[in-house]
């Protein structure tokens, strides 16, 4: 029988290994680093994991207290039958397991075994056939077109809450939103962007980001699925816009360098002079609230407008910088672009 030995020390922190030395191995194996935040809820998390994982044929689990610089990851070792995959994963407040695969709950051990299977034959081997969040090539293609459909109404100034239940119901894959999530959209601000136009991915995105969450895509029972997750220590989520194959912005955002004359000089707020060059460039802007938060970034501060003849970059350029704000171009999921306004 598989030998299991469980420790409990001082430091709240949780060791299990299960199951035989590889050295044993007839196939390649899966060993697991589960890391959590040390406490009674993450140690209650822990035991409960312990059953579920042994349970599933891994070489070895080990249980232990996040520590800084751990990453959520697939680390491989030899190849062939004699290759050892060792995935990094992480318990989150909620007591789910986060992976490179996506997020699992206790209830979804089925799931987890599947997705595990697919790194024992070589799926989370650097250059081995994944694609981001686990899904295989075909499976994240299925994800990317199914969110690449446009948001068909305006969303600036509504509640956060009403947009995602609409987007839900719009969404082809089911949609889950974890309660941490739903309280903390009860409690923000209305959408402060206009998402209309953009493809549903990014929107879902946007949207989750301001509550300290994050789109998750991930293969379900039943299919692919999507959830709106807290965000997790260096795992993968689902972006706000995709850096464009063309690194030449004037061939993805052509109006941007556009020579046009400033008539007058003066000085207003950042936000005015931000929404008067996005309504003559007549691209969706996104911004990064939560780093605007984080950095104090004033948009009411006032900003100079110099008079002159330049091209929009420029004078965007010199907007932000005054607001210690930088612009960066972006693609939705339906390849439309973007500009995602972040602090220097």
């Amino acid at each position: 029988m598989p030998r299991t030995t469980t420790a409990l020390c001082a430091t709240a922190v949780l060791i299990t290994w299960l199951g035989t030395p590889p050295a044993l191995a007839a196939k390649p194996q899966v060993e697991m680093d589960v890391i959590f935040e040390p406490g009674l809820s993450g140690n209650l998390a822990a035991q409960k994991w312990t059953k579920a994982l042994g349970d599933l044929g891994l070489a070895g689990v080990r249980f232990r207290a996040l520590e800084n610089g751990d990453q959520i990851g697939i680390a491989a070792q030899g190849t062939g039958d004699a290759a050892m995959y060792q995935v990094t994963a992480q318990l989150n407040s909620r007591g789910a397991l986060v992976t490179p695969g996506g997020q699992f709950t206790l209830s979804d051990t089925v799931k987890l075994k599947s997705w595990l299977d697919q790194v024992a034959v070589g799926g989370g081997k650097p250059g081995g056939q994944t694609a981001p969040f686990g899904l295989t090539p075909k499976q994240f293609d299925d994800v990317k077109r199914s969110l690449a459909v446009p948001v068909e109404f305006s969303t600036k100034g509504l509640r956060p809450e009403k947009v995602i239940q609409r987007l839900q119901t719009a969404s082809v894959l089911p949609l889950t939103i974890e309660l941490p999530i739903q309280k903390a959209l009860a409690a923000d601000d209305t959408v402060r962007d206009e998402l209309q136009g953009l493809a549903l991915g990014t929107a879902l995105a946007a949207l989750a980001r301001p509550a300290g969450g994050a789109l998750l895509p991930h293969a379900g029972r039943s299919g692919l699925e999507l959830t709106l997750t807290t965000l997790t220590a260096n795992g993968d989520v689902w972006p706000i816009g995709w850096p464009p194959d063309q690194r030449d912005e004037s061939k993805v955002v052509p109006k941007l360098f556009e020579f046009t004359t400033v008539e007058t000089d003066g000085a207003l707020p950042a936000a005015q002079a931000i929404d008067a060059i996005q309504t003559k460039l007549a691209v969706p802007f996104l911004f990064d609230y939560n780093g605007l938060v984080q950095k104090r970034v004033d948009l009411k501060k006032s900003v100079k407008v110099s008079a002159g003849k330049t091209y929009f970059r420029r004078i965007l350029d010199r907007v932000l910088f005054q607001a210690g704000l930088k612009a960066e171009v972006r693609l939705d999921d339906a390849g439309q672009p973007l500009l995602w306004i972040s602090p220097l």
